[in-house]
């Protein structure tokens, strides 16, 4: 038996209700959960933004996603690419 099921794409623990409505945190139609669905108590893995994921591995993000209005990642590659274009490399 399985100790976890998969709704929607996301892992959650097997005593998960079916239904939000059925969960002990779900209060009303009006309020809904109040943990809300990226903190649910029957979570198995992690949630990731697609920022998360984006900055999964790179160097500038220190654990936690870029705050800044450019992505270091991105401005990096666009400056490698510039270099490689103007025919020389500034390292």
């Amino acid at each position: 038996m399985s100790k976890t099921k998969v709704i929607d794409g996301i892992r959650y623990h097997a005593d998960r209700p079916d239904s939000c409505r059925a969960c002990y945190f779900y209060k009303n139609r009006k309020i809904g959960c109040i943990l809300g669905k990226e903190n649910c108590y029957y979570l198995a893995e992690v949630v990731k933004t697609e920022q998360e994921k984006k900055c999964e591995g790179c160097c500038y993000a220190k654990g936690q996603p870029c705050v800044s209005a450019c992505c270091y990642k991105d401005l990096d590659k666009w400056l490698q690419e510039r270099r490689k274009k103007a025919g020389g490399s500034h390292e």
